[in-house]
C-alpha cells in the first residue's frame, strides 16, 4: 500500500475579536455575464519606491452612457524602471499598456454603428526575452437587436502587429452574438459567441468562442446550473530562428451545480466539472527550410472536479457547521505531431520518447470540515480541518517523478470577551505533511514535516481615548527525512519562531493621536535528530523593528501621520566555541503617512519611509522608500 499526497492550503490568520481558522467553505457560483453587472466608472494609480526599483501601475475604467451613445473604455499600463547601483546613470525599464474602447451610437429600428479598438505595446530594455511588441486593432460595423435580449455584432477592420522587428498587418473580422439572461418558461438562460480572425500574412489569429449556461429554481430549495463552452485560440509568433511558432489551443468545458436545501437550515450541493484542452504546437518554415530536429508537438489534457458538500446553520444563525468531500484529477498526454520530411528514423524515436516521457495523472482526493459555535454571548469555538491526498503517476521509465503527498492541517480558535475593556484570542494550528517518492532513486527526498503554531492575542481598551492589542506567536516546524542514515547529503532540520506584536493607539484629542508599535522575533535554525528529538542549532536571528508616530487630522478626511522607524537584525552562528555573534544591520529613519479623501468618490493614500542604514561592515547607506495611490470613482 503506497502512501499518496501531501497537500493543504496555508490556514487563515487569526484575527483580534473573532478567531477563524479557515474561511468557511462556499459553494462555487457562477459569475454574473458582464452585461448584467452595474457599470462602474474608476480610476486608480499606484506608484511604488523600493530600493532601486520604481514601479507605476494605472488602470481607468469607463462604462457609460451621453447624449444617447454607449461608450466602453478600458485602459492598464504597468511600468517597472531599475537604477544599477553599479552604474546610477543606466537603467532598465519595462513598460506595458492594454487600452480598449467601444463606442455605439443608436440608428433605430433596434441597429446601433459599433465601434471597437483594442491596442497593446510592450517594451523592455532589460533584454530578456521579448524585448518589444505591440498590436492595434480597429473593427467597426453594426449592432442588431431583434429583441432586446438578442444582440447580433457583425464588425470588421484592420490589425497592425509589431513583434521582433516584423511589421504585419492585414484585415480582421469579428461575429460576435449575445443572449442576455433571460426568463424562459423558469429556466435563466445566458449565451455568447465570438468568432474573429486576424489575417497577417504570413500569420494567421483565431480568437473564437462559444458558451451558454442554464439555471433553474425548481422549488425554494432546490437549485441547478449548467454551463457549457467551447475555445478555440490560435497565436503565432515569430521564433528566434526566424520560423513562426503556430499554437492552436481547442478547449471543451462542462460545469453543473446543484444545491437542495433539505431545509431552511441544512443545505446540500454538488459540483461537478469536466473539461479537455488540446495544444498543439507547429513550427511553419519556409520551403526546404526547416532544420533536423525541429518537431511539431501536442498535448492533451483531460481534468475532472467534482465535491460533495453539507452545511447547517442555527435558526439564530450563530452556529455554522460545513463538510466537503471533494475528488479532482488532470491526465496530461504529450505526443509528436507528424513533421513534414521528418516521419521516422532514430531521431523520431527519441524525440517521440522525450515527449511521452513527460506523460503524467495527478489525482487528489480531499476531506475538509468547519465549525463555529459560540458557547455563550461572549465565547465562541472554531475548529477547521482539511486533508487531502495526491497521487501523481508516470507511466514512462523515463520520468522518475511518481509520488504520493499527504496534508493534514487542523485549527482550533477561541474567542473570549472577558469585560466591555479586553477580548482574548487564542488559536493552535497544526499542519503534517508527508512527501514519498516511489522510485527508489528519488526516495531520499522522502520527508516528514511537522509545524505547530500557538497564538494568543489580546485587545484591551481601558478608556475610550486607548487601544492596546498584543499578540504572540510560538512557532515549531521540523523536517525529517526517511532515509537520512543511508543518504548522506540530506539532513532533518528544524525551525522554531518566537514574535511578539504590540500596537498602542492614543488619542489626544479628537485631532491628534499617537501610535506607538513594536515587534521582536526571534528564530533560529538547527539540525534535527528527531529519534532522540535533540537538536544541534546552525544560526539564529533576533529581529527587532519599533515605530512611534503623531497623527494630526484637521478635518475628517484628512489625516497627517509623521514618525520615526528604527529597525535590526542581529544574526548568530553556533560553533565549538558556542554562541557567536556574526553580523549586524541597523537601520533608521522618518516615516510620512497622508490619507486625503476630498469627496466620497476619491482618496489619496501616501506611505513613505526613509532610513538610513548601517551595514555589517559598519558602512552608511541611505535607503527610500514611498506608495502613493490615487482612487477616483465617477
Amino acid at each position: 500500500m503506497r502512501w499518496r499526497s501531501l497537500s493543504l492550503p496555508a490556514l487563515a490568520v487569526v484575527t483580534v475579536l473573532r478567531c477563524h481558522g479557515q474561511e468557511p467553505m462556499r459553494p462555487e457560483a457562477y459569475p454574473a455575464p458582464a452585461d448584467s453587472l452595474p457599470p462602474r466608472n474608476t480610476a486608480v494609480i499606484v506608484m511604488d519606491r523600493n530600493l532601486n526599483t520604481f514601479t507605476w501601475s494605472g488602470r481607468a475604467l469607463v462604462d457609460t452612457t451621453l447624449a444617447g451613445i454607449r461608450t466602453k473604455a478600458r485602459e492598464q499600463y504597468n511600468a517597472t524602471v531599475v537604477q544599477l547601483e553599479s552604474d546610477p546613470t543606466r537603467k532598465l525599464q519595462s513598460n506595458q499598456q492594454q487600452a480598449m474602447i467601444e463606442a455605439a451610437v443608436p440608428l433605430g429600428g433596434g441597429l446601433a454603428a459599433s465601434m471597437q479598438w483594442n491596442s497593446f505595446v510592450f517594451t523592455d530594455s532589460r533584454g530578456v526575452g521579448l524585448s518589444t511588441a505591440s498590436m492595434h486593432t480597429l473593427l467597426g460595423g453594426l449592432e442588431y437587436s431583434p429583441y432586446p435580449f438578442v444582440t447580433l455584432a457583425p464588425l470588421a477592420g484592420y490589425r497592425w502587429d509589431n513583434q521582433s522587428g516584423q511589421r504585419d498587418r492585414g484585415p480582421a473580422y469579428q461575429l460576435g452574438a449575445t443572449l442576455r439572461t433571460t426568463d424562459f418558461d423558469g429556466y435563466l438562460v445566458n449565451a455568447g459567441a465570438q468568432y474573429h480572425e486576424d489575417r497577417l500574412a504570413p500569420r494567421r489569429l483565431e480568437n473564437h468562442f462559444l458558451r451558454a449556461g442554464v439555471q433553474k429554481a425548481f422549488t425554494s430549495l432546490t437549485r441547478d446550473s449548467i454551463e457549457i463552452g467551447f475555445y478555440r485560440l490560435r497565436r503565432e509568433f515569430y521564433a528566434p530562428d526566424t520560423s513562426i511558432e503556430s499554437r492552436q489551443e481547442n478547449i471543451f468545458q462542462l460545469a453543473n451545480l446543484l444545491t437542495y436545501a433539505v431545509d431552511p437550515s441544512v443545505e446540500t450541493s454538488f459540483f461537478f466539472s469536466v473539461s479537455t484542452r488540446s495544444l498543439d504546437k507547429i513550427l511553419l518554415y519556409e520551403t526546404d527550410a526547416r532544420p533536423i530536429g525541429a518537431f511539431n508537438t501536442n498535448v492533451n489534457e483531460f481534468r475532472l472536479d467534482t465535491y460533495l458538500e453539507g452545511g447547517w446553520r442555527s435558526a439564530d444563525g450563530r452556529s455554522d457547521a460545513r463538510l466537503r468531500f471533494g475528488y479532482s484529477e488532470r491526465n496530461e498526454l504529450h505526443a509528436l505531431l507528424p513533421t513534414p520530411g521528418q516521419t521516422s528514423g532514430p531521431l523520431v524515436s527519441e524525440r517521440s520518447g522525450e515527449e511521452e516521457s513527460k506523460n503524467n495523472l495527478a489525482r487528489r482526493t480531499m476531506l475538509a470540515g468547519w465549525l463555529n459555535v459560540p458557547f455563550s454571548s461572549s465565547d465562541g469555538l472554531t475548529v477547521s480541518a482539511n486533508a487531502s491526498i495526491l497521487r501523481y503517476d508516470t507511466p514512462s521509465e523515463l520520468n522518475r517523478e511518481d509520488r504520493d503527498e499527504l496534508l493534514i492541517a487542523t485549527s482550533i480558535g477561541t474567542t473570549h470577551h472577558i469585560s466591555p475593556v479586553l477580548d482574548v484570542g487564542l488559536t493552535l494550528d497544526g499542519t503534517l505533511s508527508h512527501l514519498v517518492y516511489l522510485l527508489s532513486d528519488r526516495s531520499a527526498n522522502n520527508s516528514i514535516n511537522r509545524v505547530l503554531r500557538l497564538s494568543p492575542r489580546t485587545l484591551y481598551r481601558p478608556a475610550p481615548f486607548l487601544a492596546m492589542m498584543n499578540a504572540f506567536e510560538v512557532l515549531a516546524s521540523y523536517t525529517v527525512y526517511d532515509f537520512e542514515q543511508e543518504a548522506s547529503g540530506v539532513k532533518s532540520f528544524s525551525y522554531r519562531q518566537f514574535g511578539w506584536v504590540d500596537s498602542t493607539s492614543i488619542e489626544l484629542t479628537h485631532r491628534v493621536g499617537v501610535d506607538f508599535f513594536s515587534y521582536v522575533k526571534l528564530y533560529e535554525r538547527g539540525q534535527l535528530t528527531w529519534s532522540d528529538f535533540t537538536e544541534k542549532v546552525e544560526n539564529s536571528y533576533v529581529d527587532r523593528n519599533f515605530m512611534v508616530q503623531a497623527r494630526f487630522a484637521p478635518w475628517r478626511d484628512l489625516l497627517f501621520a509623521l514618525g520615526l522607524r528604527f529597525f535590526s537584525q542581529s544574526r548568530y552562528t553556533y560553533g565549538p566555541e558556542g554562541k557567536t555573534p556574526d553580523s549586524y544591520t541597523r537601520s533608521v529613519g522618518p516615516t510620512c503617512t497622508v490619507f486625503w479623501s476630498p469627496g466620497p468618490h476619491s482618496r489619496l493614500d501616501l506611505h513613505g519611509w526613509y532610513e538610513n542604514r548601517r551595514q555589517s561592515d559598519g558602512s552608511l547607506r541611505g535607503l527610500t522608500t514611498m506608495t502613493l495611490t490615487l482612487f477616483l470613482n465617477f
